[in-house]
């Protein structure tokens, strides 16, 4: 019973280009797929120049920007998110070859460990020697842990 109505519904749908999942001709889908090579490799693609990158960016700082909450960045942030802090941070890692100075470990084949640049008189404390590479060291995650100046240590000893 139920297969004469199926045989019924599959011959009204010949000829429908939208009924189960329409086919592509081999023609389509070789247009379609040389296409898409063209894209990638980038024969049909433009990259926007630097000038118009920078007027975009311009654009979208400040007040202009749609995540603008009324300048409320600490000073903190601005300076750790600098130019100057992450070429200091690189050079530390760079003087201690990355490796931590105290338990010596490294980032290896199979074992990946996570390295910090610590200050050593603290950043909060001693502004004039934030950017000083002799102010830094190279600290694995457990050892940095354990100084007194992580996570906001230093604020407890000033209080």
């Amino acid at each position: 019973m139920n297969k004469g109505k199926n045989l019924k519904i599959s011959k009204s749908l010949i000829g429908n280009k939208r009924a189960l999942g329409s086919r592509r001709t081999n023609e389509s889908r070789n247009k379609i797929s040389k296409n898409h090579a063209k894209y990638w490799l980038g024969k049909k693609r433009e990259t926007t120049s630097i000038k118009t990158r920078r007027k975009i960016s311009e654009a979208l700082m400040g007040e202009k920007a749609p995540g603008w909450k009324g300048g409320i960045s600490s000073i903190n942030t601005i300076i750790r998110s600098s130019l100057e802090y992450r070429l200091w941070r690189r050079s530390v890692f760079i003087r201690d070859n990355y490796t931590c100075v105290w338990c010596g470990i490294k980032s290896k084949k199979g074992i990946q460990v996570i390295l910090h640049a610590d200050h050593i008189k603290p950043f909060a404390l001693f502004p004039e020697l934030r950017f000083a590479t002799d102010n830094g060291r190279t600290l694995c995650i457990k050892c940095h842990k354990t100084t007194n100046t992580y996570a906001g240590k230093t604020r407890e000893t000033i209080i």
